[in-house]
């Protein structure tokens, strides 16, 4: 999805926390990796990359002339692209502090940029551990070549609308950032067609430096987000369908278009 999305899915999921809206901007932060645009969703949107990256990212929003000479390359591109992410607040200024209950929080927002992106493209989240991808393969079917129509026209801005003024979002349940960030790591393996095994979450959590949490509240996160799921495919085929085709190859007949 784009950047507006990301941050509007931020928000909604910080306020379930209970947590400083400000950090919504942690869920653009794995954008760092545009440039070169060779590397764009290669390195920077990844769950084991998330903390290190998350930390420099608070840090040089707080301060533009801080510094990590070892991690050069991040430092400079956060601070390259330090006024666009302020943009998206209603004041360009960074109140935040560092600790413990934020970093958790800017962590649940960063991962909910990669768990969103598979709706883009195929993700691959836990690289090296797994190189297996991602991503809602079943929407794309019903979709066919939808992204043109999707990120080129209005369609966009009338999907993200209809997405978050959906009566859904009065009737979230209170949770962790640790439990929404576990629970993202538990759908992302469920979209990888079998291939990502949910072994990996226990070492996510561990690089992210997070306390898995309690059944129960697992449970509640992972509903939430399957909801939201269905929420956005139907958002998705209403918006799209009959407005993207399928390309034809040498022995395929193209699907018929799915109907809202």
């Amino acid at each position: 999805m784009d950047s507006r999305t990301h941050v509007e899915l931020a928000n909604r999921l910080l306020l379930s926390c209970n947590a400083s809206q400000e950090l919504t901007l942690a869920s653009l932060f794995p954008q760092i990796d545009r440039w070169p645009h060779t590397l764009h969703r290669m390195y920077a949107h990844n769950v084991f990359k998330a903390k290190s990256i998350t930390e420099i990212g608070l840090h040089v929003l707080a301060d533009e002339t801080w510094e990590d000479e070892t991690n050069a390359y991040e430092v400079k591109r956060f601070k390259d692209e330090r006024q666009r992410y302020l943009s998206y607040l209603s004041e360009s200024s960074w109140r935040p502090g560092l600790g413990l209950d934020e970093r958790e929080a800017a962590l649940m927002s960063y991962v909910s940029h990669i768990y969103l992106d598979t709706y883009n493209q195929p993700a691959q989240p836990f690289a090296p551990l797994s190189v297996y991808c991602s991503g809602q393969w079943s929407l794309w079917e019903k979709l066919g070549d939808f992204r043109r129509t999707l990120y080129t026209t209005h369609v966009i801005t009338e999907l993200r609308a209809d997405l978050f003024s959906d009566r859904f979002w009065n009737s979230m349940p209170a949770m962790s950032a640790n439990s929404l960030t576990q629970a993202m790591l538990v759908r992302m393996c469920q979209h990888s067609l079998d291939k990502i095994g949910e072994e990996v979450i226990p070492v996510a959590m561990r690089a992210l430096a997070l306390e898995s949490c309690p059944p129960a509240a697992l449970h509640t996160a992972v509903e939430f987000l399957r909801e939201f799921e269905d929420l956005l495919n139907r958002k998705h085929i209403q918006h799209l369908a009959g407005k993207s085709f399928n390309i034809g190859f040498p022995g395929h007949v193209p699907a018929e278009p799915v109907l809202a």
